[in-house]
């Protein structure tokens, strides 16, 4: 999956997230509208509006980060994400906008603590858990 060197940095970043990760979630909406406004239909106005689309997101990063080492215990919060993308009509061609977009959020909130290092640790740990939903999802959609 990743590799020993992430989950290290990953979960290293587990407190700063939890301190950080609505504003971080909050900006990478504001980015995925701005670049992606065909994909806002999908999200759900409210949930947007009160804030509670951004919360439930900043959760499931800061669960990813703890739990980074231990996927088996995210397997109800997968199973419940995954079953929400099959209603929304979530994509796999999607997932490169959220990181991107993600990615991008974490740099402007975390300003220096985004280091390099930082940056690529992340990156393989989204592309890694974004298969774990790809793979979950084009189940579900199987039927």
């Amino acid at each position: 999956m990743v590799s020993q060197q992430t989950i290290d940095i990953v979960k290293s970043t587990a407190p700063v997230l939890k301190k950080n990760g609505q504003q971080i979630t909050t900006r990478m909406y504001e980015i995925m509208f701005q670049n992606h406004p065909e994909i806002k239909e999908q999200f759900s106005i409210a949930a947007q509006a009160d804030g509670s689309q951004p919360t439930r997101l900043a959760t499931a990063v800061y669960s990813y980060a703890n739990q980074i080492d231990n996927l088996p215990a995210l397997k109800s919060m997968v199973e419940k994400i995954a079953h929400r993308h099959v209603q929304t009509h979530v994509t796999s061609e999607q997932y490169p906008i959220v990181g991107e977009s993600l990615l991008q959020a974490m740099k402007d909130v975390l300003g220096e603590a985004a280091t390099e290092e930082v940056m690529a640790a992340w990156s393989e740990a989204y592309q890694a858990l974004s298969e774990v939903f790809i793979h979950r999802e084009d189940e579900i959609y199987m039927g």
